[in-house]
């Protein structure tokens, strides 16, 4: 009886998250997301009072806009992370949210900007960060064992802590160097992500010593 205990116990003793390659790149993936998500939610309103000469009441709206599809669409994201690819719907969340904070320096650089286009970028971030999110929570339990789930969600809370406050830091930053509208351009490095998540590590996801299941056939490709 002990010696088929401790094969199956002492190797989830040992596992290392740092070891599962997938992990490693979902978190890189994840926390760039994150840093780049606050660098625009602090930049948005800054611009909005330096650029357009926002008052209170429209830097509300645009705050409020930018955190209504959250409260809308969190339910709807879930269903089709689980209907559909999950890799698939965090790259277009990340493309969709990129091109809507692009087209800020863009409109600033044609002095075309506006408070109505700054709320749309709002809403459109708000709505694409939602898809992200939903389909990344998703994605978590296919990447790791099921003996390290726990860990992983610890290490993930921690590292999207530090992830938002340096973002913030680092928007406050690009601000002051570039500008508010330059600053977005920050915000949106999509390209990196995308190969962070979308490409996982070839080969069957082992499941803890003891289990007796064979890993299940991926759904989220």
């Amino acid at each position: 009886m002990t010696s088929s205990t401790d094969p199956s116990s002492s190797p989830g003793t040992r596992q290392s998250l740092w070891r599962h390659r997938n992990f490693r790149r979902y978190l890189t993936g994840q926390a760039a997301s994150v840093t780049g998500s606050s660098i625009s939610t602090m930049v948005i309103p800054v611009l909005a009072v330096l650029e357009l000469d926002a008052t209170t009441a429209e830097v509300a709206w645009l705050t409020f806009l930018g955190q209504l599809p959250p409260a809308l669409l969190a339910l709807h994201a879930g269903a089709l992370a689980d209907r559909h690819s999950k890799r698939r719907q965090i790259i277009a969340g990340d493309l969709v949210s990129a091109a809507a904070l692009a087209s800020v320096p863009v409109a600033a650089a044609l002095d075309r900007l506006s408070l109505t286009q700054l709320m749309v970028v709002a809403a459109v971030q708000g709505a694409a960060g939602v898809l992200h999110d939903a389909a990344a929570i998703s994605l978590l339990p296919s990447l790791v064992d099921r003996s390290l789930l726990q860990r992983s969600n610890s290490r993930i809370g921690s590292l999207f802590a530090v992830a938002a406050t340096a973002g913030s830091n680092l928007g406050a930053a690009l601000t002051a160097l570039l500008g508010p509208a330059q600053a977005l351009l920050g915000g949106c490095p999509v390209l990196p992500r995308q190969r962070l998540v979308h490409r996982p590590h070839p080969g069957p996801r082992k499941l803890p010593a003891g289990s007796g299941r064979p890993p299940s056939a991926h759904r989220d490709r």
